[in-house]
């Protein structure tokens, strides 16, 4: 799988070249670090308290927390690019959109404490990193709507998957415009 994985993440790392020359770059990273972060977690000991298990930890959580940011970034880039020079069909467009919605609520309160745009209401939800037996580092994600507690979880693993479907995707798409 790591195999498969890996040259998914390349091959669609490389076809980004035509629409951002140094995109194809930030892509490969992301993968990259997505496969590093997918080997790494069998090697963490949760419930451990020995030093050099809690700063493996530590060093987990925050690559997963800025692979999350670098990802979201990407999305927004991507989505951006497209607006100007809409290389994408309707469905791919609603996948894009559908993405970058998901990767806002998670990457809003893993950076900051107020909503996203130009809401600049001071709290808009916390997110709590935890870790998941099978699926490795997520996040509760605490929010207020209306006058209720929202809580959705997050799992690294997952949004590693969402983004590499999106990428592919996307390259259907941006292969069918550069002919």
């Amino acid at each position: 799988m790591k195999k498969d994985r890996q040259a998914s993440w390349m091959d669609s790392a490389f076809v980004f070249m035509k629409v951002e020359a140094l995109l194809h770059r930030e892509v490969q990273a992301l993968g990259e670090l997505d496969i590093e972060l997918l080997g790494e977690f069998p090697k963490i000991k949760i419930n451990s308290k020995l030093e050099e298990d809690l700063r493996r930890k530590r060093r987990y959580l925050l690559l997963s927390k800025l692979w999350v940011l670098g990802a979201y970034e990407l999305i927004r880039f991507l989505n951006d690019i497209n607006k100007k020079r809409n290389f994408l069909n309707e469905n791919t467009k609603t996948k894009l959109k559908e993405a970058l919605a998901i990767f806002t609520r998670v990457r809003v309160p893993l950076a900051k404490f107020q909503k996203s745009g130009n809401d600049k209401t001071l709290y808009d939800g916390i997110a709590d990193s935890f870790f998941d037996s099978n699926k490795g580092v997520a996040w509760k994600v605490y929010s207020h709507e209306k006058n209720e507690l929202k809580k959705e979880i997050f799992c690294r693993n997952e949004l590693g998957d969402l983004l590499l479907d999106l990428l592919k995707e996307m390259k259907k798409d941006i292969g069918k415009s550069a002919q």
